[in-house]
């Protein structure tokens, strides 16, 4: 039986015993309970396979992951597998545009539950995440989960629905964006390609001009559907698997299959 490891929590700051905390909660693993995930590292591209997705036993005790944070983490599961043809939307060919009004959803909440991924992704040592590191923002995103400070300015979020049923819903990743004037990480899963901008003062007045009503906002929620972020997933995912490939990867079986 494994020794339970005694340290301090990254959020409550209090000497506890720690936990397995999943970096990107396990419900948005698509697949079979017992299945194996395969967790990328983005940067590099390495990979390893694990039963339970990412998770590091380092930074959180029970209460704060499965009370606080949790919490937020039940939010957007509501929010993300919902069924959005029972909301308006706006059709911009050839993008489809949901919209959700608050009535809906727990802003607050539910923007915490974008800004806890990244954090926790900062905070671990896990190798796939070595790549996340919010700097001085860590601190910010810490004072936006306690709701010291709301940081408005900061940590603007976009969501985004892939189009397409392919396997690669089932890809799980956090990445750094390609960005050279400010900082915007990617979350992957469930489906899903959430962008963030983590200081929303650098992103440019064009970018601005085009996306900025589609902000995660107090009074509504975007899930935007288009064919070109669609695309974009697929391609980065093809890139992936192809650069795995040339290192030796082999593709997991199926549980129950030897």
């Amino acid at each position: 039986m494994a020794k339970a490891v005694i340290g301090k929590c990254k959020y409550c700051g209090q000497e506890k015993k720690l936990i397995k905390a999943h970096i990107i909660p396990k419900s948005f693993y698509l697949g079979l309970k017992d299945d194996r995930y395969l967790c990328i590292n983005s940067q590099n591209c390495k990979y390893t396979i694990q039963q339970q997705g990412g998770y590091d036993s380092n930074i959180l005790c029970g209460d704060c992951d499965n009370h606080v944070l949790g919490a937020f983490d039940k939010e957007g599961y509501k929010i993300l597998f919902d069924d959005f043809s029972k909301y308006k939307y706006e059709y911009l060919h050839p993008q489809k545009i949901y919209q959700l009004d608050n009535s809906c959803y727990d802003y607050r909440k539910l923007r915490k539950f974008f800004i806890s991924i990244l954090w926790r992704a900062s905070i671990s040592t896990l190798e796939e995440c070595s790549n996340i590191n919010l700097g001085g923002y860590e601190k910010k995103a810490l004072e936006i989960l306690k709701d010291v400070k709301e940081h408005e300015k900061l940590f603007k979020i976009l969501i985004y629905k892939n189009c397409y049923t392919e396997d690669i819903n089932q890809e799980v990743l956090i990445a750094k964006g390609k960005t050279s004037k400010y900082k915007k990480y990617v979350v992957q899963m469930a489906g899903y390609r959430i962008e963030i901008m983590v200081d929303s003062s650098r992103v440019s007045k064009q970018y601005k001009q085009r996306y900025e009503k589609y902000f995660l906002n107090p009074e509504f929620a975007h899930i935007i559907e288009t064919p070109e972020v669609s695309w974009r997933i697929n391609k980065e995912y093809n890139s992936r698997m192809y650069k795995m490939y040339e290192q030796g990867f082999i593709p997991p079986k199926p549980s129950g299959i030897k």
